[in-house]
């Protein structure tokens, strides 16, 4: 028994001690990913550092613990999920198109609110749990960034989510000239490297006024359509196309029963208020005696009266035929019931169009002849959208035609419309010139100066230099180096390869004049798929 108590310890002792040897020898024994250390340099995880700590899900690369897209757990109890697009019913805009807040950005990447994606923005998360698992800026940033409030930050491009043109160029449709999105390069030498020149725009007055197409067309205000107010059959044509007329001249007669017969009532009548007043002046005479009685002289009157009024029906309705005071007249003194109608010419002028032809049925506004006063002529214009700042009605325009070549003509912008053409993103508009000699012909093509009688001036740019993005006018300016802003402006006049900025650049401002589709393909590459990508 002695001799095992003295075993016992001297086996406890070995087995301490050769524990105590394989620890040192294993702190002491350097691995082969250390001795890859020692050789080379130190090697990082490439993963993102919410990788490190966890796995990311396979789909959509965000913390496995906090994917709900993956994990139905993690989704809110209280809110319905839409299966077929992978995300929140309320936040499913393709089967609730109402429920869209125009307001608030959108991050497409995660189907959130950009105000709500703490994936894009982890600041998000320590504004609601109050504290960071890390400095959100660097020691060696040159200087911290404070976001105002309500206002997120573009991580990849280094500037606000809400001047962002790269990660949401569809804000360009709301900006006003003089505002503009940012546009960030990958460097400061990627412009240099691309072509991209920029120069100072030049100062100086309107370049002339605006300049577009325009057709000729009769002036509706000094244009009729002939036509028989009562049915008949054409008997006598007067008039070819192409004849001067004056006003109240017989162009074309048409035999109408209609005709006739209201004649021969307006006769009729004209006889019974004769009639009817030889009745009443006699009752008159007879109640002053006191012969008749007051009712037997009321009833006279009365019936005098209404003579009367039918006979001014009967007179009106010749003249809404058409007739003249003085043919009606003709009509009571001769006593004729004529089927004969005679149409006039409203106004002097010339005959543009014929379709009266003798022996021909005609109905009520089948048109006869058309008749217009050549003397003036209108312009029909199509404006841009964005000009519309340097036009207004009253402006002088001069107009000149290929086919007059060496004729110039004068006139004034009468009519803007109120309303833009959804599809050419034009505005019409008119202008009324004067005919001189009938040398302009309707349908005719020429050009349309608009001389604006504001004083207006702005700052030349060279043609290259304006871009058109959805129809909107946008020039790109030079911030910095690497830093471009894509900015909307209002356009004056055009000539000779320039175009004038009335609004949206200062004089001091550079601006791309040389391989600006550069910027332009930039801005417009998330429309392709190319644009914030957040890790």
């Amino acid at each position: 028994m002695r001799s095992m108590k003295r075993i016992i310890p001297v086996a406890v002792i070995l087995v301490a001690i050769t524990v105590v040897l394989v620890l040192v020898e294993g702190r002491e024994s350097p691995s082969p990913g250390d001795i890859h250390m020692t050789t080379s340099q130190p090697v990082t995880d490439p993963r993102p550092a919410a990788a490190q700590e966890q796995e990311l899900c396979a789909k959509h690369q965000l913390p496995a613990t906090e994917c709900f897209s993956c994990d139905p757990t993690l989704r809110e109890p209280d809110r319905l999920w839409c299966t077929e697009h992978d995300r929140y019913e309320d936040r499913c805009f393709i089967c609730h198109p109402e429920l869209v807040d125009t307001g608030r950005l959108w991050c497409e990447e995660h189907s959130l609110y950009e105000d709500e994606c703490f994936f894009c923005h982890p600041e998000l998360r320590e504004e609601e749990t109050g504290s960071a698992e890390g400095d959100a800026c660097s020691p060696g940033d040159a200087e911290a960034r404070t976001s105002p409030p309500g206002e997120l930050l573009c991580v990849e491009h280094d500037v606000w989510e809400s001047e962002c043109g790269i990660c949401h160029p569809e804000l360009i449709a709301n900006l006003e000239p003089g505002q503009g999105l940012k546009i960030r390069l990958a460097s400061p030498e990627s412009a240099a490297k691309a072509g991209v020149e920029t120069s100072v725009a030049a100062k100086g007055s309107s370049l002339g006024g605006l300049v577009v197409l325009s057709r000729l067309s009769y002036d509706q205000n000094r244009l009729a359509r002939i036509t028989p107010l009562a049915a008949g059959v054409v008997r006598d044509v007067s008039a070819d196309v192409g004849d001067s007329v004056s006003r109240g001249q017989v162009l074309v007669e048409i035999d109408s029963q209609e005709i006739a017969r209201t004649k021969s009532d307006y006769l009729s009548s004209l006889a019974d208020e004769a009639l009817k007043e030889l009745v009443f002046n006699r009752e008159k005479d007879l109640l002053a005696k006191s012969i008749t009685s007051q009712q037997e002289y009321d009833e006279a009157s009365a019936e005098y009266q209404m003579a009367t009024n039918a006979t001014k029906t009967r007179r009106q309705q010749l003249l809404n035929y058409g007739l003249t005071e003085g043919q009606v007249q003709e009509v009571a003194e001769t006593s004729s019931s004529s089927s004969r109608l005679p149409i006039l010419a409203p106004f002097s002028g010339t005959l543009v169009e014929r379709d009266a032809v003798i022996g021909e049925a005609v109905e009520v506004g089948d048109m006869l002849f058309t008749l217009a006063d050549l003397s003036s002529m209108w312009l029909e214009l199509s404006i841009p959208e964005d000009r519309l700042s340097s036009v207004e009605v009253g402006d002088p325009v001069e107009a000149t035609f290929d086919a007059l070549p060496g004729t110039s003509v004068s006139g004034q912008l009468i009519w803007l419309a109120s309303s833009i053409d959804e599809q050419s993103r034009m505005i019409k508009a008119r202008a009324v010139i004067r005919n001189r000699g009938s040398s302009l012909k309707h349908g005719m093509f020429g050009q349309v100066r608009i001389l604006p009688k504001r004083n207006l001036s702005g700052l030349r740019v060279p043609g290259q230099a304006l871009h058109r993005v959805d129809g909107i006018p946008v020039v790109f300016v030079k911030l910095q180096d690497d830093l471009y802003e894509i900015r909307r402006v209002a356009l004056g006049g055009n000539t000779r390869g320039s175009v004038e900025i009335l609004e949206g650049i200062l004089p001091q401002e550079e601006v791309v004049v040389a391989h600006s589709f550069t910027m332009k393909s930039e801005f417009l590459k998330s429309r392709l798929g190319a644009g914030c990508v957040h890790e």
